[in-house]
């Protein structure tokens, strides 16, 4: 701590350093004073704890001195030096928040004891300050978090890592400052990029999917309680909060027409928005799966706000024995993620838990879940169904004999399920084929629609799938097999670089050199003069 010793009488001063056992008080640095206007500029330029203060002075009084460190904001303790011993000072001493009050002369070990005394009190508002600091460190850091950790926990509930009991709807709820009666009820929206109309990196394209879910929140959750979300898959999720009450039918899709305006006009985006059914939060990740396959089966892709619904998804589609669509499509989402393992424990799980209770018609109706699962996660992937065909022929019946030959069934199943994926693990089917088209096709501009319409799938899904299962962009594996024809051209032929550019479908040639140097670091004459 460090003291400052306010006094006229520069004797008394000096008696006072000279006398005090400073160091045995707790004080590591004395300054001194020998007047108020002095004091005040000490007590600016330095860090006083202590102000050790005569009451009476000519120009300014130590009290008046003390009225002015309150009126500051000083925090510091204070100790009046007088020699009388009127009870008024008294009183206006402790009035200001005086520490104490000591006649002259002073008694050395007497000041000792009441700095000690202070030394104490300061010690403790010191760490009360540094507690109060350290809380409110951890207040700002929580404030900054909380977006962050309310969407981990959507991300969780939404990949079946945890379930909305009331601890997670309570610690949710708190995150995303949000009554939790409102949450009780959730309705999804995915967001579906068809294309881009400028042409971008894998990063930026990244950095553009976050800017339309925090788009969403300024455009789709200003007036309305929700959240935004991304799944392990790169999926985009708009969570509508409805448990306290629902936007009416065209007032939604009236906003999710805005908000895909606004995305094509300041992202330059062509995306659709598939509209999920309200549902109670624990059903959520059943709902998000059958938008998700909604998606999927859109072959067309789009420029809408599509209406969504379980009635919609299954229209037609319902018979005697069919499996619980959650289920389904359950089942089909863990083949895709985890494979062949994570399905064998599920089923084991199941079965273990339902033991006594699983007659013939209920393991029947499990076989045929399991084998509709398979044929939608291989499809998804671009495996034809009719490599399980037998499956369904020549073992169902015979599965549902017992749990036993349920499970046995089961895994004959999942190996042949692992033994396909394994043979074929470089790449799909359908990316094979979406790669031999792009190679047949160098000659002009090709767009995601056009090959998603020659594999039979959604423009947004197709662009995902290549993505996670090569690592790059669709737009760019066709730039680099545009550029690498170039290359083998410009050192295998004697054509000019206008006629390689135009072969590519690159009427532009300054165009097509900007690429060409974007890809090999040369512009094309100076890789044709170099050999490559």
């Amino acid at each position: 701590m460090n003291a400052l010793i306010v006094d006229d009488e520069i004797y008394a001063v000096k008696g006072l350093r000279a006398g005090v056992r400073w160091e045995r008080a707790g004080i590591a640095e004395v300054y001194e004073a020998h007047g108020a206007e002095e004091a005040r500029r000490l007590l600016l330029e330095r860090e006083v704890d202590i102000l050790i203060c005569d009451i009476e002075m000519p120009e300014q009084s130590g009290l008046e001195l003390v009225e002015w460190v309150r009126a500051e904001g000083l925090r510091l303790e204070t100790v009046f030096l007088t020699c009388h011993s009127e009870f008024r000072y008294a009183q206006k001493a402790l009035q200001l928040g005086s520490s104490d009050y000591i006649l002259k002369p002073v008694i050395y070990a007497e000041l000792e004891e009441v700095l000690r005394g202070l030394g104490a009190r300061i010690a403790e508002r010191r760490r009360g300050d540094e507690e109060s600091e350290r809380y409110q460190q951890m207040a700002e850091q929580w404030q900054m978090q909380k977006p962050l950790v309310a969407e981990r926990r959507w991300n969780d509930l939404l990949e079946g890592r945890d379930s909305a009991d009331g601890r997670w709807l309570e610690l949710t709820a708190g995150a995303a400052d949000a009554d939790p009666a409102a949450l009780s009820r959730v309705r999804p929206l995915l967001i579906s990029v068809e294309n881009w109309d400028k042409p971008i990196s894998e990063r930026d394209e990244r950095v553009m999917e976050f800017a339309l879910r925090k788009a969403a929140e300024e455009l789709l959750l200003a007036e309305h309680p929700g959240a935004v979300a991304e799944d392990d898959r790169g999926n985009g999720w708009i969570l509508l909060f409805e448990g306290r009450g629902a936007l009416g039918e065209e007032e939604l899709i009236g906003l999710c027409d805005r908000y895909r305006q606004a995305c094509r006009d300041y992202f330059y985006c062509k995306m659709s928005v598939y509209i999920g059914s309200s549902v109670p939060v624990a059903e959520l990740r059943g709902e998000c799966l059958g938008v998700l396959l909604d998606e999927y089966r859109s072959v067309g892709g789009g420029d809408a706000s599509v209406r969504t619904s379980p009635e919609l998804r299954h229209a037609g589609e319902e018979r005697e024995g069919s499996p619980p669509e959650a289920e389904l499509l359950e089942w089909a989402d863990l083949l895709e993620r985890e494979g062949t393992s994570g399905m064998k424990a599920r089923l084991a799980g199941l079965v273990a838990a339902r033991q006594g209770e699983l007659a013939p018609r209920t393991l029947e109706i499990y076989a045929y879940a399991l084998l509709q699962a398979a044929y939608l996660a291989l499809h998804r992937k671009g495996f034809p169904a009719h490599l399980l065909h037998r499956w369904r022929e020549q073992g169902v019946h015979a599965a549902s004999r017992s749990a036993e030959r349920f499970l046995a069934w089961a895994d004959a199943l999942l190996e042949q399920i692992g033994s396909l994926a394994q043979s074929r693990r470089a790449e799909s089917p359908v990316l094979r084929q979406v790669k031999a088209y792009i190679a047949e096709h160098l000659d002009r501009d090709l767009s995601r629609e056009e090959l998603a319409e020659q594999v039979y799938l959604n423009p947004a899904y197709l662009s995902r799938l290549f993505r996670k299962e090569t690592g790059k962009v669709l737009t760019d594996y066709i730039l680099q097999e545009k550029m690498r024809a170039a290359a083998a051209r410009l050192l295998g032929t004697d054509e000019s670089v206008s006629e390689i550019a135009a072969g590519l479908g690159y009427g532009n040639f300054s165009y097509f050199a900007r690429l060409f140097r974007k890809v090999y670091g040369l512009n094309p004459q100076e890789y044709r003069k170099q050999g490559g």
